[in-house]
């Protein structure tokens, strides 16, 4: 394996653990959260089912909120980190086209690189 093809290999396999990371990190910390708010209604004593239909919807939205807002950050983390790396990729694009272009001139620079038989 050459070089390049190994640091390519290496880079696919830390974007790969990187994509990975921040759903990981949500679903540890909604997995607390939902244990501290079980932990806390067991007790106090209280169940959710004994409220109104009102009430436990009031409850739900409360608890949930937090749980939505965590996520939006998240989303927020991996949208920005898409976009870096989307530019990143516009950049070695845009740079390996200079290349292209720059091999095109030198070939027609060259005498007899026409089609001049």
């Amino acid at each position: 394996m050459t070089d390049s093809s190994a640091n390519s290999a290496e880079a696919v396999l830390d974007d790969r653990r990187e994509r990975r990371r921040l759903p990981v990190i949500g679903l540890w910390l909604t997995a607390i959260y939902i244990g501290g708010v079980a932990l806390y209604l067991w007790l106090q004593g209280q169940n959710p089912t004994d409220l109104r239909l009102n009430e436990l919807g009031d409850f739900l939205g409360g608890v949930s909120s937090p749980l939505a807002f965590l996520w939006l950050v998240l989303g927020f983390f991996q949208q920005s980190r898409e976009i870096r790396l989307s530019n990143k990729a516009l950049h070695l694009q845009a740079r390996e086209m200079r290349r292209s272009v720059d091999e095109h001139r030198r070939i027609a620079g060259e005498p007899g690189a026409g089609g001049d038989a």
